[in-house]
């Protein structure tokens, strides 16, 4: 049975960030939380910088202005607001909204009524029977970008999806040597591999054969697993043909970046948003990010190995161009086979509150369908 996103605790990525947070907790007493609270509420629902005034009169927190600004100055020294030069206000920085989507915030519990609905929509959708599981990511994918009004992003591992069918190795040099793998449904995978020692066709060819034996119909994770804990025992083990075979696939296979397949749907809805309207060079970056298809494969890889939902905050990405952005992601498997990452990417300041369980509830629906 697939385990579905459970609601405590959420994955985060940068260990150094969670760490300076919680050293950070008890530094902030009761109103240094109720006005970050209030701040990035109002800076979720306006875009805009937030000022104390704004704060006084929308939030009810029964103090004055003056006291909100000077609490508001102390979050801002301590790296958790920061201040807009051309502004008065303040925004929350990447520390600021990983505190709040840690500490303070409080999901929206009751699912609205048209949440329901395409929620119903999307269950109709997937219960076709002639849906395979890729298909019926993307068609989730599809309608958690209508409903969020952001991105929805697929991320289908071929690597770890597909088995081994076959390796050759194919001479380039006297120490140079082609590998292809080739995985059950034709994926064609290659890799240059170099030897210290030269090696003949002959012996490459019996290289080849002895993985095939060995190894087909395994997957291609589960090959490169037992190829690294083959290679860690006593080499004395194996006989001279076997353990060369070893490293040469191990060589091949041990640092192959697995590509998979890449949805993304609902590119538009981000360039809605304000922060993009008027940053002509947010926009450029953005579509550039989707370009390189192996940045955003490396983001979305880190939720696959999570039964949780992965929430990652701006900088957090480690990708300059998306930093600007936020990801929620969760990873689905089938028995204990990861099919794919599903995730919502929107502006920093997404709604999380709601964001979060849209994305829990459309995982566990996903997973009720595929495990039925």
């Amino acid at each position: 049975m697939l385990t579905p996103p459970r609601a405590e605790p959420i994955n985060f990525h940068l260990g150094k960030v969670l760490e300076g947070i919680k050293n950070m907790e008890h530094t902030l007493d009761r109103r240094s939380r109720e006005v970050l609270r209030a701040v990035i509420h109002a800076h979720i629902s306006t875009g805009e910088p937030v000022g104390s005034r704004t704060i006084a009169k929308k939030y009810g927190l029964g103090v004055s202005p003056a006291t909100i600004r000077n609490v508001m100055a102390d979050l801002e020294e301590m790296g958790f607001l920061t201040h807009p030069h051309t502004s008065a206000g303040r925004i929350p920085t990447d520390k600021g909204f990983r505190f709040y989507v840690n500490e303070l915030m409080s999901e929206k519990k009751a699912t609205p009524a048209f949440l329901q609905d395409q929620l119903s929509q999307l269950q109709n959708l997937l219960l076709r029977e002639d849906l395979n599981p890729s298909e019926v990511l993307v068609e989730a994918c599809r309608i958690l970008s209508r409903i969020s009004n952001h991105m929805g992003l697929v991320f289908i591992p071929t690597l770890r999806t597909s088995r081994f069918h076959h390796i050759q190795f194919v001479p380039l040099t006297p120490q140079k040597v082609l590998a292809v793998i080739i995985s059950e449904g034709g994926m064609i995978q290659h890799k240059t591999v170099t030897l210290e020692d030269e090696i003949t066709p002959q012996e490459l060819e019996k290289y080849g054969k002895l993985l095939n034996q060995e190894f087909a119909g395994k997957g291609l994770m589960e090959v490169r697993k037992a190829l690294l804990e083959a290679m860690e025992r006593d080499i004395r083990e194996y006989d001279t043909l076997y353990t060369k075979a070893l490293q040469m696939a191990r060589k091949a296979l041990e640092t192959m970046e697995d590509e998979g397949l890449i949805h993304v749907e609902g590119t538009s809805n981000i360039l809605s948003h304000k922060e993009f309207i008027e940053n002509v060079e947010r926009m450029k970056g953005l579509f550039k990010a989707f370009e390189e298809k192996s940045k955003v494969v490396k983001l979305l890889d880190r939720c696959l190995e999570s039964e949780d939902l992965v929430v990652t905050i701006g900088s957090e990405t480690e990708i300059e161009e998306l930093q600007d952005l936020s990801l929620v992601a969760s990873s689905c498997r089938v028995g204990d086979r990861i099919i794919g990452g599903l995730g919502i990417m929107g502006p920093k300041r997404m709604d999380y509150a709601y964001v979060l369980p849209l994305m829990r509830e459309t995982a566990q629906l996903i997973n009720t369908i595929l495990t039925a």
